[in-house]
C-alpha cells in the first residue's frame, strides 16, 4: 500500500548512511506523500473505477432477487441489542428501497464471519434482522451465512437459488460501486444471469478549488487502498479461476 511504501521511504531516508541515497528516498518518500493523497488525483481514479449509479426507474422490474452482500456491519460490537453500521450502510437500505418498489421480489443476504477468532458471528444474520426491523417479511429473505469473501458469497448464494428453482431467473447483485467489477465477474462465473447495482460511492463530481487540486488530504490513502485491495483482488481471483 502507498502509504506502508511511503513510511518505509522516510525511514531508510533517516537510516541510511550515504549522503546520496538519503536523498533519493527522501525525493521518493515526497513524491508519494504529494502523489497519493492528493484528493483530485484519487476522486478521478474513483470516477473511473467505480460503477456509476443506476436509476431506479431504469432497472428492469422483474428481479426475482436482490443479492446484497456483506461488508458493512460490525457483528462484533456489544451490547448486541443494536446493529452497528459502517459506511457501506446503503448497501441494505437501498435493497430495501428496490424491494419496496417492487424491482427485486425476494432478498438474498450474503456474508459470513471474516473472524477467525469468533466465526459463529454471522454478519448476514444481523442484515436479515435489519431487514426484519424494516418490516421486510421473512418469508422473502433469503440467508446466506457461510461464505467469507467475494468468490465463496457468489458460490453459497448459487447454490441457494439452484435449491429454490431460481437460478434460471434473473438476480440482481448489490453492492459497493468500488467492489461490484469483481462481484458480478464472480456471479456470472457461476452462471446466474445477474445485474448489478453500485451504492456506498466514493468518487464525487469533480471539485476545482485550491484546497481540492493542492494541500494533501490523509484520507485520500485510504481511497488508494481501497482501489488498489480490488485491483489485487482481480488478479488473485483471476490467477485462482475465480473468475
Amino acid at each position: 500500500m502507498p502509504y506502508t511504501q511511503m513510511v518505509i521511504w522516510f525511514i531508510l531516508a533517516f537510516f541510511l548512511k550515504g549522503k546520496k541515497w538519503r536523498r533519493n528516498f527522501f525525493i521518493l518518500g515526497m513524491i508519494y506523500l504529494l502523489f497519493f493523497s492528493n484528493r483530485f488525483i484519487v476522486n478521478e481514479v474513483l470516477l473511473f473505477w467505480e460503477i456509476a449509479p443506476t436509476p431506479m426507474e431504469a432497472l428492469d422490474t422483474n428481479y426475482e432477487t436482490g443479492i446484497v452482500l456483506g461488508g458493512m456491519i460490525n457483528s462484533l460490537r456489544e451490547p448486541r441489542d443494536r446493529i452497528y453500521f459502517y459506511r457501506g450502510v446503503d448497501r441494505m437500505n437501498h435493497t430495501i428501497q428496490l424491494y419496496k418498489q417492487g424491482i427485486i421480489r425476494k432478498i438474498l443476504v450474503s456474508g459470513g464471519s471474516g473472524s477467525l477468532a469468533n466465526p459463529e458471528v454471522k454478519e448476514a444474520r444481523d442484515m436479515r434482522r435489519y431487514l426484519l426491523m424494516c418490516n421486510v417479511p421473512e418469508e422473502d429473505i433469503f440467508l446466506e451465512d457461510s461464505s467469507r469473501n467475494t468468490y465463496e458469497n457468489a458460490q453459497h448464494s448459487s447454490k441457494i437459488l439452484e435449491e429454490k428453482n431460481m437460478h434460471n431467473k434473473k438476480h440482481l447483485v448489490i453492492t459497493s460501486a468500488y467492489h461490484l467489477r469483481r462481484a458480478l465477474l464472480c456471479f456470472e462465473k457461476t452462471g446466474l444471469k445477474v445485474d448489478g447495482f453500485s451504492t456506498d460511492f466514493y468518487g464525487h463530481r469533480r471539485v476545482f478549488r485550491p484546497d481540492h487540486l493542492f494541500i494533501p488530504d490523509p484520507s485520500a490513502f485510504a481511497d488508494w487502498h481501497l482501489i488498489i485491495r480490488e485491483l489485487a483482488g482481480l488478479l488473485f481471483y483471476k490467477m485462482a479461476g475465480y473468475i
